[in-house]
């Protein structure tokens, strides 16, 4: 399930939506946590997982900056599918991230 491999937290879902609502912009960490108002640090590691992930390309220079890139066409429908549920039942996608089904493996 693409929540339980992808989605650690519902600020890294956050900046996903954020990335993914436009697509060309590169955003640095600072910018992601102006927008959102999340901790810096935070933002950092967060768009670094989306990174490793296959959902962000990260451009080193000279500061690091990260675009939606999701590295398959599954991943960017998938990707699609969760910010459309999560839009029309945001409190089920929460209780799905923070619940006991996540990363059993």
């Amino acid at each position: 399930m693409f929540v339980s491999e992808h989605i650690d937290s519902v600020e890294q879902l956050e900046i996903l939506l954020l990335l993914r609502a436009a697509p060309s912009r590169e955003w640095s960490p600072e910018q992601v946590t102006a927008e959102l108002r999340l901790g810096a640090s935070s933002a950092q590691a967060r768009l670094a997982d989306l990174a490793v992930g296959g959902l962000a390309a990260e451009s080193t220079a000279p500061v690091p900056r990260y675009r939606y890139a999701p590295r398959t066409e599954a991943l960017d429908r998938a990707a699609a599918e969760l910010a459309r549920v999560y839009r029309e039942r945001r409190v089920a996608v929460i209780q799905l991230i923070y619940s006991g089904e996540r990363r059993r493996t």
